[in-house]
């Protein structure tokens, strides 16, 4: 009977870490957004990087003895292509993802609420037409940054989705790389954290730096239901979907295609 629960329990485990992982990070991360739009204590991106890259850091730290710590559908994605997890474990591992970016928002929510609503008041914030881009851009990603604004006015969508898809790719060249070479596994959290923030500085002033649809549509599912509406969504009726989850999957499948060529090419 304990032989025939193994499996299950494992699994269950494995379950609970991307779960655990992707609240933690989630939760971290869109709370240094939270302090950076309603308070403007951060006098640049980079602190606001650096406080990601940490959550990540300490999510994968935290979670790695429960699981293999993807936490982000589009890293599980390019695990998937390469034939690393199956479809059954890919498509639990982005449930319980989703779910943990939206417990992370619903924290973040209860959180700053207050602050938020008083927020809006003073500055004549309407959270459910364009202004309330503001707000709610500490829950899901908009683009452009309305944080930028004034420097980047507009970006086109297929722009967005060029630094969604390249930033993703990024990361999970990363990753593969920082988890299978002997040089880095033992130090892959760390380095992993310092991707993400680094991948920050560079494209949030563009589209925020979603590379994650769990830690993005959790959140905005939060936002849209509790207090956004409709405008915790970007302009575009799908743009939400082909920017911050099509785009992130595609450049993780691509990189984990890359990858392994360049791994048959040189016999690693």
């Amino acid at each position: 009977m304990q032989t025939l629960n193994q499996p299950l329990l494992i699994r269950i485990k494995n379950l609970f870490g991307e779960f655990l992982g992707t609240c933690i990070l989630s939760f971290i991360g869109c709370s240094a957004v939270a302090f950076a739009v309603l308070s403007e204590i951060f006098s640049s991106i980079v602190p606001i990087a650096c406080v990601w890259g940490i959550g990540v850091t300490l999510a994968i730290y935290a979670t790695k003895s429960y699981s293999n710590a993807h936490l982000n559908p589009a890293v599980s994605f390019g695990f998937y292509t390469n034939n690393e997890i199956n479809i059954k474990e890919l498509c639990s591992y982005w449930f319980v993802q989703l779910l943990g970016g939206f417990f992370a928002g619903l924290g973040v929510y209860f959180c700053f609420i207050s602050e938020i609503e008083n927020f809006e008041s003073i500055h004549k914030i309407i959270p459910t037409d364009h202004s309330g881009a503001y707000t709610a851009s500490i829950f899901g990603e908009f683009f452009p940054n309305p944080g930028y604004q004034e420097a980047i006015p507009y970006i086109s969508e297929i722009s967005a989705c060029f630094y969604e898809g390249v930033g993703t790719f990024i990361l999970m060249s990363s990753i593969l790389y920082f988890t299978k070479s002997k040089k880095t596994t033992r130090f892959s959290p760390l380095l992993i954290g310092l991707t993400v923030a680094l991948l920050i500085i560079w494209i949030a002033p563009f589209t925020q730096c979603g590379i994650n649809p769990a830690r993005d549509f959790g959140p905005r599912l939060v936002a849209y239901f509790l207090h956004w509406g409709n405008g915790a969504f970007p302009d575009g009726q799908i743009s939400f979907l082909t920017v911050y989850i099509v785009s992130p999957l595609v450049g993780a499948f691509l990189a984990s295609i890359l990858y392994q060529r360049i791994r048959n090419l040189f016999k690693w």
